[in-house]
């Protein structure tokens, strides 16, 4: 058989069917209607083609709306939230980004509980000596301005003003056959406190308001001029003494000491307008930092002094033995307690103590009881639940006297164990915190001088093995 080729002028339009092609250039009418009715014929194809595949499309919509609801209902299920980002084909990691941001949170939710409930102690830093003043009968009174503003002294029976440098910066002197003695500074350092006494016979409490700057040079001039307009607060007649003022941490009610002939004291609580509040036997009063509760320094039968908890409410607890306490803003109360103490000055060449010194002195420790003084509870033997720490040791240098001592046993010849009593010696003569309770002002006896001395504070975490 001959080989079937197409027609000139004709092409297959997939139908065996051949129509006639439209010539470039031109052609006829009829040809041009014949063409337009072959495009007609062809639109139905495409409109099935079309509908068929809006029909599988939509078949696809709803198996994926399908899988999306089953996801959702089984998330529900868990107790888990809808993340927006579960969609078909897309990563899920996105619905646990939140985790990271809430365990930093929880971690430091927990640290700053932690912070604020855990044990912590205190711990004495750095020293530094404000001042230096001569050796009297009385212990140094100085008083410690808040916000860096200074301190304040009485010694000689004059208010001397220090700078937080610790440079003197003036001296406000009493009028004629009065002086000043113990005084006290408000905790926004806003009010004075003094004690005057009268050579002839008398003492009396003065308050009146400090400048509110601080304690430098020309400033003396306006304390003079204040002190001039002071009130009287408590008047006592000769043969009483006035000692131990310490305000409120409101600054609305002032503590005080009253002594008669004898070694009684007394505390007293004073404010403006009221009568006087007697809180029985007692001296140095040191406030807790609520103002609810106060320490007291007493004597026992023994003549030991000893600290007890009272307040205006009544009520009273022993609590150890100490003298002078100072109540700190944040919780911490410090006292001084005087024991015996054995220095060994050489030992033998078997390495066993050959000659010792032995003497009273004052160490300073402290407790922590908190702001409200709910930690001080007492245990059926009298003494405090919570054990003391030492804060600040005694000075415990050989002096001269140990010197010459030794130098005299070596020239005699002396081999066997011999120990050197001395007189008991109190370092440690006055203690008070600053308004922050971030340093604590100490008065510190040194051979014919007392130093004041300021002492940085910080706190650390109590380990398991400080229990």
């Amino acid at each position: 058989m001959g080989k079937v080729t197409p027609l000139s002028g004709y092409r297959n339009n997939g139908e065996n069917r051949a129509e006639p092609e439209l010539a470039s250039g031109g052609g006829s009418l009829g040809t041009l209607l014949a063409h337009m009715r072959r495009v007609r014929q062809a639109i139905p194809v495409n409109e099935r083609l079309r509908e068929e595949l809006r029909a599988r499309l939509t078949g696809m919509q709803a198996e994926i709306g399908e899988n999306q609801s089953r996801a959702a209902s089984a998330a529900a299920g868990e107790g888990g939230a809808v993340s927006p980002f579960t969609g078909g084909g897309r990563s899920r990691r996105p619905h646990y980004l939140w985790l990271f941001p809430a365990a930093l949170l929880l971690v430091a939710v927990y640290w700053i509980w932690w912070s604020a409930a855990a044990p912590k102690t205190l711990e004495a830093g750095p020293a530094r000596e404000i001042g230096r003043f001569w050796l009297e009968d009385n212990p140094l009174n100085f008083a410690c301005g808040p916000d860096g503003r200074g301190f304040l002294a009485a010694r000689g029976g004059s208010l001397h003003l220090l700078d937080q440098y610790g440079n003197q910066t003036g001296t406000v002197k009493p009028p004629k056959e009065q002086s000043y003695a113990s005084p006290a500074l408000s905790g926004t350092g806003d009010k004075l406190a003094l004690v005057r006494r009268y050579d002839a016979g008398g003492e009396e409490i003065i308050t009146t308001v400090m400048p509110s700057v601080p304690l430098e040079p020309g400033v003396a001039q306006l304390v003079e001029t204040a002190l001039a307009k002071a009130e009287v607060l408590l008047k006592v007649e000769q043969g009483k003494s006035l000692s131990g003022l310490a305000w409120s941490p409101d600054g609305q009610i002032l503590a005080c000491s009253l002594g008669v002939s004898g070694g009684n004291n007394e505390i007293y609580l004073l404010a403006k307008g009221r009568e006087p509040v007697s809180l029985g036997a007692g001296r140095h009063p040191a406030w807790a930092p609520d103002g609810s509760l106060l320490v007291v320094e007493r004597i026992d039968d023994s003549g030991q002094p000893e600290l007890w908890l009272t307040g205006p409410d009544g009520g009273e607890v022993r609590l150890t033995e100490g003298e002078r306490p100072a109540w700190s803003s944040r919780g911490y109360l410090a006292f001084i307690r005087v024991k015996t103490t054995e220095r060994v000055l050489t030992y033998s060449p078997d390495g066993s103590p050959l000659f010792t010194a032995r003497q009273r002195q004052g160490e300073i420790r402290f407790v922590n009881p908190g702001r409200k003084g709910d930690l001080l509870l007492k245990q059926p033997d009298g003494r405090m639940l919570l054990g003391d720490r030492l804060l600040l040791a005694p000075d415990t240098r050989p002096g001269g006297e140990e010197l010459n001592w030794l130098r005299r046993l070596e020239s005699e010849g002396v081999r066997e164990p011999r120990a050197l009593l001395l007189e008991p010696l109190s370092n440690f003569q006055d203690i008070n915190f600053s308004p922050d309770g971030k340093t604590l002002l100490v008065a510190r006896r040194d051979g014919g001088t007392v130093a004041l001395v300021q002492v940085g504070l910080y706190e650390r975490l109590t380990r398991w093995g400080d229990r």
